[in-house]
């Protein structure tokens, strides 16, 4: 299934924040709600980057690799709003060979999207998997903080 975003809000910076509910979690509480929401959300659909004009799907590979590398609570909460992520993120132009030589991956793609999370203004770097003979599934992202000045 591929989902799509209205134009209007591919030219915003999405925002996502943590509900009162979500603030009485303990981060490994937090982890397992969100972990559901990507599982009932995003696992088994595929999404349109309009930057790279590909299709990126999300796996069970996806998932584990999110729990795996999700470990603070702003990179566990954006998982609400990665089908904006994957459908808006702009692509950073090239493809990556992988460092571990890895026989059956062809390369990794990174785009980049800002974010609003906590009220603090982030770069969402996402790495983007193309498995050979196969698609592009979304593998993990990382956050890095902008100053505002």
């Amino acid at each position: 299934m591929t989902k799509t975003i209205d134009s209007t809000e591919r030219n915003q910076i999405p925002e996502v924040w943590e509900t009162e509910e979500d603030k009485k979690l303990s981060t490994f509480d937090l982890k397992t709600k969100y972990k559901k929401y990507l599982q009932t959300h995003f696992q088994g659909c595929k999404f349109f980057n309009k930057s790279a004009e590909i299709h990126i799907s999300v796996s069970s590979d996806s998932v584990n690799q999110w729990v795996k590398k999700s470990r603070t609570r702003e990179r566990i909460i954006l998982i609400q709003i990665l089908d904006f992520l994957l459908e808006n993120s702009k692509y950073q132009g090239f493809p990556y060979p992988d460092r571990k030589n890895r026989s059956e991956i062809e390369h990794f793609l990174y785009f980049n999207q800002n974010a609003i999370i906590n009220e603090k203004k982030y770069n969402v770097v996402l790495k983007i998997v193309k498995v050979l003979g196969m698609h592009h599934k979304f593998y993990y992202y990382s956050l890095e903080n902008i100053q505002i000045k």
